[in-house]
């Protein structure tokens, strides 16, 4: 199956865009989204395109204007007064929060990893705790009655500084394009 036009216009970064999109607003918002045309376009017309329900494509585009990816202007007929919804959607505006959303886990992942270098873990069956944790509890979790235990974290070091490298090298992607 050939590459939606939509997902080409962001070159190399076309899969990682469909996904954060995909993340935001599902597979019905991806459907929505494919389906919007250069301009702008009312909300009825994204439903009979997609075959989905309006309040759905509204649903979508409501998420989407408040990540300010979409954008609207109202119209209204004198006769009727009916108001219609004209939505245009600012694709630009995703590698900017793409960007946003990378830098807020590499924050989590770092502060998390700096907890796991500095200090020294014990678990039980049914939690995970800090060495101060542990010695106050004299080793033993009255919650499953079991004695807590040292972990060995350098495999939870190394799986985090592997996460931050993939989300690294998604940043140096997107600020090449």
């Amino acid at each position: 199956m050939a590459e939606c036009a939509l997902w080409q216009r962001f070159g190399s970064n076309g899969s990682l865009v469909r996904e954060f999109l995909r993340k935001l607003v599902g597979d019905e918002g991806l459907k929505i989204l494919e389906a919007v045309p250069e301009g702008e376009v009312t909300d009825e017309e994204l439903a009979k395109r997609t075959d989905v329900k309006l309040t759905e494509v509204r649903k979508v585009l409501y998420t989407l204007y408040d990540c300010r990816i979409a954008e609207y202007r109202t119209e209204k007929d004198d006769e009727s007064g009916w108001i219609t919804y004209w939505w245009r959607i600012d694709f630009g505006r995703v590698k900017h929060l793409i960007m946003q959303d990378i830098e807020r886990k590499l924050k989590e992942l770092q502060a998390r990893i700096e907890r796991e270098r500095s200090g020294m873990f014990y678990q039980c069956k049914c939690q995970r705790i800090s060495f101060e944790e542990a010695a106050a509890m004299n080793f033993w979790c009255d919650e499953c009655n079991m004695p807590l235990e040292y972990v060995d974290n350098e495999p939870m070091i190394r799986q985090l500084e592997e996460q931050i490298e993939v989300l690294e090298r998604w940043m140096r992607r997107l600020k090449r394009e």
